[in-house]
């Protein structure tokens, strides 16, 4: 098993590998002193992973099932968990495991972290997308009249288990998509990544090295405000996207589309060297992602503008130089919209 120390939040660790799952007691008692325990489960996992958790945690878990989407990632969701929080008489010195994917993880670490000012919580990512980026770093949020995540808090976990076994059960289609992250890290810190993508779920020592990255940009801009803010690579527009469709694309695969629009708008921009494109389009085939992102860039225009990033006249767009090189540029929404609407006019 591999241990990720974090040292932000007054510390904590990311347990990684096979069987990891057997560690939620244990860090149940370290992190709830009142000894009482709230289970926050995707109520779509398989029955047998929402047990183990159960078995693992003891008598002190009550168990709530969450049935959450990105479209229904909501403040009403969110106040379906301090309904039943304050229901069960839960106080500050009680806490929550959240099982499940990073919708579930938003929605119910931003309710633990303002429910009675916040309560400690654990996460227990469960897709590929938060076992390798969502589960870590504080951001915790609900979307908001149509936009992703705009209403938020950053409140640390105790822990994050992550159980890579999790992964074996999940749907073929919810692991490629879960790639886009994965390959969203080659493109901008580690290019070696990118010969290890696949169709199958990442492995303890792929999640690793997602995990090392992104606790390295955690460590040195802990609230976004600079740096981190490269991790943002493709959700510029992926996020667009997103919104566009009404959440019908899945956001891994809504990450693919952005990088490759991004890499298009450096290339126009005359920041991107020839060649990235097709080392990070062959990556996304690799994995099995759709990449005809081209018909995606205009439905997704007027939601530019929504960007929780934007300044209110620029919007940070994060482009390559080359692979493992990237460059933020802020760019009027209007210079913007020109150039990602010319993409989409030409195509592939």
């Amino acid at each position: 098993m591999t241990t990720v120390e974090f040292p932000v939040g007054g510390g904590y660790n990311a347990y990684i590998g096979p069987g990891a799952a057997s560690l939620f007691s244990r860090e149940a008692q370290a992190a709830f002193p009142g000894g009482r325990c709230a289970l926050i489960a995707d109520a779509n996992l398989p029955s047998a992973h929402i047990r183990a958790a159960q078995d693992a945690l003891g008598p002190g878990c009550t168990l709530m099932p969450l049935n959450v989407s990105e479209a229904q990632k909501t403040l009403e969701k969110a106040s379906e968990i301090y309904a039943f929080l304050n229901d069960a008489g839960f106080t500050r010195a009680d806490g929550a495991v959240i099982l499940g994917g990073g919708v579930t993880g938003d929605t119910a670490a931003f309710a633990a972290a303002t429910y009675l000012r916040g309560i400690p919580f654990i996460l227990a990512p469960t897709t590929v997308v938060s076992q390798t980026d969502s589960a870590y770093g504080g951001k915790t949020g609900v979307d908001h009249a149509g936009c992703k995540n705009r209403i938020g808090v950053f409140a640390h976990p105790k822990a994050v288990v992550c159980d890579v076994d999790f992964l074996k059960t999940l749907p073929e289609r919810e692991r490629v998509c879960g790639m886009g992250e994965v390959i969203k890290y080659g493109a901008i810190a580690d290019p070696g990544i990118l010969e290890r993508v696949s169709r199958g779920a990442p492995d303890e020592a792929l999640i690793s090295t997602c995990v090392r990255i992104k606790r390295g940009f955690v460590a040195q801009d802990e609230h976004d405000t600079g740096e981190r803010r490269i991790l943002n690579f493709g959700h510029t527009v992926g996020h667009a996207i997103e919104a566009a469709c009404g959440f019908a694309v899945s956001h891994g695969q809504a990450v693919a589309y952005g990088m490759l629009a991004a890499v298009r708008l450096g290339e126009r921009l005359g920041v991107t060297r020839a060649g990235v494109f097709d080392a990070l389009l062959s990556a996304c085939e690799k994995a099995g992602l759709d990449t005809d992102f081209e018909p995606r860039l205009s439905p997704a225009l007027p939601y530019l503008r929504r960007d929780k990033k934007s300044d209110g006249a620029n919007l940070d767009f994060i482009l390559l130089e080359k692979l493992g090189r990237p460059v933020r540029k802020k760019l009027p929404f209007g210079d913007a919209e020109k150039l990602l609407g010319s993409i989409a006019a030409q195509g592939r």
